[in-house]
C-alpha cells in the first residue's frame, strides 16, 4: 500500500493517508452495492469508462463532503449563480469583505461539486482572514477545453463588474486548479484584464502531456496517479494538443503575471510540475517563490490542521498574499 511507503518518510502522514484510505474503501463498497457491480471488477478497472467516471466523481465527492463536515459551524457559506456557474462565498467570522481569495479548485478536470471542495478555501479564509469566493466550473468530459477556462474568465470578470479592486484579489487553486489559476492569468492578459495582485498554487497540474520525471521517480508514493493523469488529460483537452500552453502552463510565456506562491510535495509525483513552473516564471522575470515541503504528498494541505506541514503552508499563503493586498 502506498501509505506504508509514505510512513517510512513521514509517520504522521502515513497514518493520516491510511485513514483516508479506509474511508476511500468503504465508499467504494457503497457504490459497488448501488450499482450491483463486484468491488474486485472496479478495482481491476473491468468496467466501462462512464462507470468508472462516475465511481470516481463518487469517491471523490464523498471523502471532499466527509472533510467538509469538519467546517467551523460558525463560517458562513452563501450560494448564488454567476450566470450558468453555481459559486459561493466561504468566509470566517470577520473576514475582510473587500479583499477576496478567488479559489479553482481541483479534481483533474473532471470532478469536483462546491460542496466536496469547501475545505482548502475555508482554511483559506481562517489564515488569511479574507472571503473564498469558490466557483463550480463546468467539467469534463461532458464539458471539455475551454469550458473551465471560460467559467474562469466570466467568474473573475463578474468580480471586476461588481466593485472589487483586482488589486484586492488573489487567485488560486489547488492541483487542476492550480494549472487553471495560470491558464486564467495568461487569458486575462490576451484579454487585456487588470490582474489580481497574486496567485497561489497548491501541488499545480501544469503539465498535461504528463512527462515530469517526478512520476516515476515517486510512483510508489503515489501509484495510480500517471494513469489517472493520462486518463483525465484526454478527457479535458480531447481534441486540442496537450501542449497547448492554456492547457499545459509549463509551456507557456509567464512573462507579465503577477507574483506567484507555488508549493508542492517532496514525494508527490506532480513535483515537477511545480519546479518546472516556478523555473519558467522566474525566467520570465515574474516574482516566484518556490516551496517545496518535504516527505509530503499532493495537495497535503488538504489534512488541514491535523497536519503540522499544512498549518505551515496555510500560514506561508498568509504571510505572501499580505505582502501585495
Amino acid at each position: 500500500m502506498a501509505y506504508e511507503e509514505i510512513s517510512k518518510v513521514h509517520s504522521e502522514l502515513g497514518k493520516l493517508i491510511e485513514d483516508s484510505f479506509e474511508l476511500r474503501k468503504k465508499i467504494a463498497r457503497e457504490f459497488a452495492t448501488q450499482k450491483g457491480i463486484p468491488l474486485r471488477d472496479i478495482a481491476s478497472g473491468n468496467i466501462d469508462q462512464k462507470t468508472m467516471l462516475e465511481f470516481n466523481r463518487y469517491i471523490s465527492n464523498n471523502l471532499g463532503e466527509e472533510r467538509g463536515k469538519n467546517i467551523s459551524k460558525d463560517v458562513s457559506i452563501e450560494r448564488f449563480k454567476i450566470g450558468h456557474i453555481s459559486a459561493e462565498w466561504i468566509s470566517i467570522p470577520g473576514a475582510n469583505e473587500e479583499k477576496v481569495f478567488y479559489n479553482l479548485f481541483g479534481g483533474g478536470y473532471v470532478m469536483g461539486t462546491l460542496e466536496s471542495r469547501r475545505w482548502i478555501p475555508y482554511h483559506l479564509s481562517r489564515a488569511t482572514h479574507l472571503r473564498c469566493l469558490n466557483i463550480e466550473y463546468r467539467l469534463a468530459p461532458e464539458y471539455p477545453f475551454p469550458a473551465a477556462l471560460d467559467d474562469s474568465i466570466k467568474s473573475y470578470k463578474w468580480l471586476l463588474s461588481n466593485g472589487f479592486d483586482p488589486k484586492n484579489i488573489i487567485i488560486g487553486g489547488e492541483s487542476a486548479g492550480g494549472g487553471l489559476t495560470i491558464a486564467t492569468l495568461l487569458k486575462l492578459k490576451v484579454l487585456k484584464l487588470p490582474l489580481p495582485a497574486a496567485g497561489v498554487l497548491m501541488s499545480p497540474w501544469a503539465d498535461l502531456t504528463v512527462s515530469g520525471k517526478s512520476l516515476l521517480g515517486n510512483q510508489k508514493f503515489e501509484p495510480l496517479m500517471i494513469e489517472g493523469l493520462k486518463s483525465m488529460a484526454k478527457s479535458y483537452a480531447q481534441k486540442e494538443s496537450l501542449s497547448n500552453p492554456l492547457i499545459s502552463p509549463v509551456f507557456a510565456d509567464l512573462k507579465g503575471l503577477p507574483p506567484l506562491l507555488i508549493q508542492a510535495g517532496g514525494i508527490e509525483a506532480l513535483v515537477d510540475d511545480s519546479i518546472s513552473l516556478a523555473e519558467r516564471a522566474k525566467t520570465a522575470g515574474v516574482d516566484v517563490k518556490l516551496e517545496v515541503f518535504e516527505n509530503m504528498t499532493h495537495v497535503f494541505q488538504n489534512f488541514g490542521l491535523e497536519l503540522s506541514e499544512s498549518r505551515k503552508a496555510f500560514e506561508s499563503v498568509n504571510e505572501f498574499i499580505h505582502k501585495y493586498i
